[in-house]
């Protein structure tokens, strides 16, 4: 693996957010944010002192966010077009900089053409690549029914998810991050890393393995070590963790930020701290060297660093700091730098509380 990525420092963009219009009303809409507008501001991105980008979801989708993807070759029209992306991986490299983008394989939108195809008639020959019921309800992401999950262990939907993986790192993304990496199998897993790496032994792929909300009930949906004990005993983040050491290059360290996050819940300092110091020395000495964990304070589905500190401005200096330090990958949410944090957690039961770390970025 290429050690650009021990020198990374990555900063996570939210496309129609980044260049959104900020004097439309903050909802669940496209809101203007472009492929070129992230081009036009590499200056400021650079100038921040970050040397790589992290671009969410860019192909056809159904919602702003692009998680709902309903083509997984096509770029999103109100992205731009495939060569706006071609221009922008040119320029960010013509920089000295690199450019990762999401990977959503466990789930498509329920519009996609192949699962209206799968559903609409049962001897599709897109029936299999999703996990039907005998009543004609199907298997989703978590409990979301608009999210219908593909099935990876049925070798036609695993080749063309592949496929779609090596697409993008051929247009020119020095990797992926995974989305929701523990939905697809580690049997999915092993075959993708054989056939990215053969392909492509300098990118890294990365996963988002995140327990938060996966209660026992919702366990059918997705593909864990020891499911059983995990079931029974509950699941630990850490352990979650560990369990993708030696399938792929690394993981977002959710742990990490959960460390982070007692101590300033507690009010304490960072910078200085030993307590804290030695609590992330001991979990990071729980992972083999070559296992990348990724650092982050926030992001698009956690409430924002800026509104954990309770406004303390100092305190979030103090958390980015902390976590440049330790010589691995750090993820700046884009508004971390300039201040944006919102009025109540996102975690309140309010619909698309989310909205609120996901606001139109105020330069």
């Amino acid at each position: 693996m290429n050690k650009w990525i021990d020198r990374a420092l990555i900063y996570h963009i939210l496309v129609d957010r980044f260049t959104g219009d900020t004097h439309l009303k903050n909802e669940n809409a496209f809101l203007g944010g472009t492929i070129n507008g992230i081009t036009a501001k590499l200056d400021y991105i650079q100038g921040l002192g970050y040397n790589t980008i992290w671009l969410s979801p860019i192909c056809a989708t159904k919602n702003y966010h692009g998680y709902h993807i309903t083509d997984f070759k096509q770029v999103d029209k109100h992205f731009g077009s495939i060569d706006d992306v071609k221009n922008l991986i040119d320029n960010v490299h013509h920089r000295g900089m690199h450019i990762i983008t999401d990977f959503v394989p466990n789930h498509c939108a329920d519009t996609h053409p192949f699962f209206l195809s799968a559903k609409n008639n049962p001897h599709s020959r897109y029936r299999n690549w999703f996990y039907f019921h005998a009543d004609g309800s199907y298997k989703c992401f978590l409990n979301y029914g608009e999210l219908p999950k593909i099935n990876l262990d049925y070798q036609e939907a695993r080749d063309y998810m592949t496929e779609v993986a090596g697409y993008w790192c051929e247009l020119g993304f020095d990797g992926l991050r995974i989305d929701h990496a523990i939905g697809p199998s580690f049997s999915f897993w092993r075959h993708f890393m054989k056939e990215m790496k053969g392909r492509f032994p300098r990118k890294v792929f990365f996963g988002e393995a995140w327990c938060m909300g996966l209660s026992s009930t919702l366990f059918d949906t997705v593909h864990l070590k020891n499911k059983g004990r995990k079931k029974y005993h509950g699941i630990r983040q850490e352990r979650l963790q560990k369990d993708y050491i030696g399938e792929l290059d690394g993981v977002l360290d959710f742990q990490y930020r959960d460390i982070l996050l007692k101590h300033i819940a507690k009010g304490e300092h960072i910078i200085g701290n030993k307590q804290l110091k030695n609590e992330v020395c001991r979990h990071f000495s729980q992972y083999p060297k070559g296992f990348k964990l990724f650092l982050f304070l926030d992001n698009h589905d956690t409430n924002r660093i800026l509104f954990e500190c309770k406004g303390n401005k100092d305190l979030v200096e103090e958390a980015i700091t902390f976590s440049k330090q330790w010589g691995k990958p750090f993820i700046l949410y884009y508004g971390t730098e300039a201040g944006m944090t919102h009025k109540e957690s996102i975690f309140s039961g309010k619909p698309y509380a989310d909205l609120a770390v996901r606001e139109c970025m105020q330069f």
